[in-house]
């Protein structure tokens, strides 16, 4: 009885390919035979949405992809990834200058009118671009923190007036105005990239002047 039992189970067993076919087929390299479809196009009105690919992918020669390596045993041996090469500082591009086009900066106002600097890309980048590009301009960038989209800055304006006099300006009898105020610069995750704000402080938005001046000297920061 159990021989028999063990031999119908082997049958059974052995005709698993002709009753399913190529089920069991190996299909590591079924994606060299996938086809590629045309791309997205927007919807009327739309057109001047930026469009990006979130995930490139690089070309495959089929010389490339029929290499297969096999260790001892027989096993597939999965490839690692290239060596990086890496180029002399004067032949490097600084990461403001090689991606400002992708970037894309543009002066916009949002739904309640607020002045914003629009850009393209994901978060990670455009924080890396606008901290560079603080670092070179003629602001002072005091802090930043990356979890609240936050670089707090400071801005000479010329509208602020000094809480006190100092002992010359008493003397002198001076009614000098402008002094350097902080200020926060925000960064927003939006549905095609970020956007950028300039406030006084997590409640108070800076004056609509200000804001435009240092958004506009920031975008050519960004496109140089």
């Amino acid at each position: 009885m159990i021989r028999t039992v063990f031999l119908l189970l082997v049958i059974s067993l052995s005709g698993c390919t002709a009753i399913f076919g190529d089920t069991f087929h190996d299909r590591a390299q079924d994606y060299l035979d996938a086809e590629t479809k045309d791309r997205m196009q927007p919807v009327e009105g739309q057109e001047n949405l930026p469009i990006q690919d979130l995930y490139i992918i690089p070309e495959v020669t089929m010389t490339t992809a029929s290499v297969i390596v096999l260790d001892e045993d027989g096993d597939f041996v999965v490839p690692g990834p290239k060596s990086l090469v890496l180029v002399d500082d004067e032949e490097s591009m600084s990461l403001v200058e090689s991606q400002g086009t992708a970037l894309n900066p543009r002066l916009e106002r949002d739904g309640a009118g607020t002045q914003v600097l629009r850009l393209n890309g994901h978060f990670a980048f455009a924080w890396t671009a606008v901290a560079e590009a603080l670092a070179v301009s003629d602001y002072t960038l005091t802090d930043l923190n990356r979890s609240t989209g936050t670089y707090y800055i400071t801005i000479y304006d010329p509208l602020a007036e000094r809480p006190e006099k100092s002992f010359w300006q008493w003397l002198t009898n001076s009614n000098e105005l402008g002094i350097e105020v902080g200020y926060l610069l925000r960064m927003n995750r939006s549905r095609l990239g970020v956007y950028l704000s300039l406030q006084k402080d997590t409640e108070t938005l800076a004056d609509d002047a200000l804001a435009v001046s240092f958004l506009t000297d920031l975008q050519k920061l960004l496109v140089k």
